[in-house]
């Protein structure tokens, strides 16, 4: 096998060994405590903020901005701190933009990558979370927006993060399966993924979701890493896996699918009739992994 892109020589390069070691992105968790922490760490000389607008689109080039005089002596009651990357404190706002760049598709160092998911995810929490789930009171936003207390029932609040798993499944020839959900666009595919249910684990998950959609048993099973993916809230846990099932899409949430040597794929990208995942998720990468022969063995 290849070893793993050099991510000194591509500032943009990741894989996903990328999210598995200490964060560049510190949260600050202590500064968060005090407001007056908070809007001092808005008042340093290099303060930066990244803006969102209302479809989650930012500026990728550059990516975010200093904080001038005009965003005001203090941050929002909406703005968030998100911490300190590169030495500088970091916060994000929600405005009218609109802007360019996704978080699917954008050219983000790996620091940046933090810096734009975390912003993304504690800012749709903040707009889908308004009221207080136990009686109904209105939110305040806390702890430099990561949390919110109720104004009625003193209840605290938190953002929430749904695990969903993604796996890709070989067979005993190497191939790939790869499969298509009808509601994206014509010749796109990926490898299978679902949603961890309640009094689940993650690898039984697996298991159930690969049955479930595409008929496979799975003989060996191997945790890789995960990825945040704020649209709105999951954490992707990505795995490989064996099976030596002859495979059957559900016809229900999977339209079609099936398995795919190397060359296959190469082809039909090339040709334009398989059209692959967006290169930020960690979808395109299991597959890009696979097809330059780094992807791990799921075996031990």
């Amino acid at each position: 096998m290849t070893s793993s892109p050099d991510l000194s020589r591509d500032p943009y390069a990741w894989d996903i060994a990328a999210w598995g070691g200490p964060p560049r992105l510190d949260h600050a968790s202590s500064l968060r405590e005090e407001d007056r922490s908070v809007e001092r760490a808005w008042r340093e000389p290099g303060a930066r903020i990244v803006c969102l607008d209302e479809a989650g689109r930012f500026d990728d080039d550059p990516f975010g901005r200093p904080i001038t005089a005009d965003d005001g002596g203090s941050p929002r009651a909406e703005d968030v701190f998100l911490g300190r990357f590169e030495g500088h404190p970091w916060f994000a706002r929600r405005d009218a933009g609109p802007y360019p760049a996704v978080l699917r598709s954008a050219r983000l160092t790996p620091g940046e990558r933090e810096v734009a998911s975390s912003a993304q995810a504690v800012l749709n929490w903040a707009r889908t979370t308004r009221r207080c789930v136990s009686c109904g009171g209105e939110l305040v936003r806390t702890r430099g927006g990561f949390s919110a207390e109720c104004t009625r029932c003193g209840r605290e609040t938190f953002p929430r993060t749904d695990p969903a798993v993604i796996c890709a499944v070989l067979d005993h020839d190497d191939r790939l399966f790869l499969a298509h959900q009808g509601r994206w666009e014509r010749g796109r595919v990926s490898v299978l993924a679902g949603f961890v249910e309640a009094g689940e684990t993650a690898e039984q998950a697996v298991h159930r979701e690969i049955a479930e959609e595409a008929g496979l048993r799975i003989a060996a099973l191997r945790y890789l890493g995960s990825q945040p993916w704020p649209m709105p809230r999951s954490l992707m846990l990505s795995f490989v896996a064996r099976s030596d099932s002859v495979g059957r899409v559900d016809g229900l949430e999977l339209s079609w699918g099936g398995w795919y040597r190397r060359d296959e794929v190469n082809r039909l990208v090339d040709g334009g009739s398989l059209v692959l995942p967006p290169g930020a998720s960690v979808g395109h990468r299991l597959i890009e992994a696979w097809l330059d022969g780094r992807l791990p063995l799921p075996e031990p």
